[in-house]
């Protein structure tokens, strides 16, 4: 009865019905949750399993989580959940004798248990500690300066690679003081490292993008930046993650037992195509990565097939303002050490006449301010396409440029063993790189009007695509 004397109304038995479905189907999140993490981790191809590891770095991180990490963890858990169960059915209390008012003993003042719980985690912790610092230091670890190192560079939304295969390392002298920063990291002029990307990196390094190539069975030491946003470099069968930071150098290594495909991802949040900038890492035995590289510092053919030449035409007209395809050679061994600006495209200081604008920015410098001009000409906000047919990926590693490839899969050894002989046995992917020519903004999200991913071409024509795709298949 209410205080009006009226009777309370009891709930329909179709609102009863109603509830009780809901706490039914609220009873079933867990278990389909549950549920869907399994079938999740019964996938037979897992590219991103960080629990296959494939070189030393990642083995080293699956060894620590699980005797140590994992094992600490799984104690604590049981542990934990143990007490708490215990407690409930010790301290349970039957419906009929439940008093609203018969609080429960309060635990506050009891020093041993206080104490307790603060210096067990502690203890805790010291132990997960130790064996995670050692980590870190083998982790950090470094080759001999003489060793292959390499530049990797985040950007919206792909990744640059440069080789530093003459062991100079990745910087000229920028501010015309006569020094450099060295490979080592230590030692010569770290003013360098100050300059804008553009200006500072040695343009006497290989570069290459989308797809890592590296030596199997062998450590190759990672110095990681980015030009734009944040972005975090991750290939979880060979290694851990690292962030890419503008401004910033971090020092990371990878290494594979074998042969192979490795895939990875971009797993810091860095604009529309996060999700869609991926990376590719390919390693090949020691005269294998020998034939490769000798075959990237080459310079690009320039194509007798008359559809071909009319595709060389039209990519310099259209695209050689933030592409770059080098066709004279690249003297990535030094042999002109004296001249600590040589360049790859043949030209000279007197070419240029600073202005007023490049002498404030860039300082009294004339070589300064010359290689200020040189920035439109090298491959700084697009992918350098000088041997394009030899990957097996392109745009930011999303599509195969052969047919019949998943870019997503490490399965490519399995279809075509021969990586180096690509570019002749598997069928070229015309329509996927038409489609990307055409309007490559509607297949993969980006902000071309702000200089950030490759514009549409809606003016060129069905036949001047043709042409354009003839040419990029002679990029071998």
């Amino acid at each position: 009865m209410s205080s009006l004397g009226l009777k309370t109304p009891r709930p329909r038995s179709d609102e009863k019905a109603m509830t009780n479905s809901r706490l039914r189907s609220l009873r079933m999140v867990p278990g389909l949750a549950l549920g869907t993490v399994v079938l999740a981790s019964c996938a037979d191809d897992k590219p991103l399993n960080t629990f296959e590891p494939e070189g030393p770095q990642a083995k080293m991180l699956v060894d620590l989580m699980y005797p140590w990490i994992w094992g600490i963890m799984g104690f604590v858990f049981v542990a934990v959940t143990g007490v708490c169960v215990w407690l409930a059915l010790k301290n349970r209390v039957k419906a009929e004798d439940f008093d609203y008012n018969d609080l429960p003993n309060q635990r506050h003042g009891n020093d041993k248990l206080e104490i307790g719980w603060t210096i067990l985690p502690a203890i805790v912790l010291a132990i997960v500690t130790v064996p995670t610092v050692i980590s870190i230091w083998k982790l950090e670890e470094r080759n001999e300066p003489t060793e292959l190192d390499v530049m990797v560079i985040g950007q919206q939304w792909w990744w640059e690679y440069r080789y530093d295969v003459d062991g100079d390392g990745f910087f000229r002298d920028a501010d015309g003081d006569g020094e450099i920063w060295g490979a080592d990291g230590v030692g010569g002029d770290a003013d360098d490292r100050e300059w804008p990307l553009e200006l500072a990196l040695d343009p006497d390094d290989l570069v290459v993008a989308n797809e890592l190539v590296i030596p199997a069975g062998v450590q190759v030491d990672l110095t990681i930046t980015s030009r734009d946003v944040i972005h975090s470099y991750w290939i979880p069968r060979l290694n851990g993650k690292r962030d890419a930071v503008p401004g910033r150098f971090s020092t990371w290594s990878i290494e594979a037992d074998e042969p192979g495909k490795y895939t990875g991802w971009c797993t810091e949040y860095c604009g529309l195509s996060h999700a869609r900038m991926r990376m590719s890492t390919i390693a090949l035995s020691q005269a294998d990565w020998d034939e490769w590289f000798a075959n990237q510092v080459e310079p690009a053919e320039v194509p007798t097939d008359e559809a071909a030449l009319a595709g060389r035409t039209l990519f310099q007209a259209n695209c050689a303002s933030c592409h770059v395809i080098r066709e004279n050679d690249l003297d990535v061994f030094g042999e002109d050490e004296g001249d600590p600006y040589r360049n790859p495209y043949n030209l000279t200081p007197e070419e240029y006449e600073p202005s007023a604008e490049q002498l404030a920015e860039f300082g009294p410098d004339p070589r300064a301010v010359a290689f200020a001009d040189l920035i439109p000409l090298e491959s700084r906000a697009a992918p350098d396409l000088t041997h394009f047919a030899t990957r097996s990926v392109f745009a930011g590693a999303i599509y195969s440029q052969y047919a019949g490839i998943d870019a997503n899969d490490n399965d490519l050894f399995e279809q075509y063993p021969d990586y180096l002989a690509l570019s002749e046995s598997a069928r070229w992917n015309v329509p996927q790189l038409t489609r990307w020519i055409r309007n490559a903004p509607e297949q993969k999200a980006m902000y071309s009007e702000g200089m950030r991913g490759m514009p549409a071409f809606p003016g060129l024509s069905g036949a001047d695509i043709e042409n354009l795709v003839a040419y990029l298949a002679t990029l071998d």
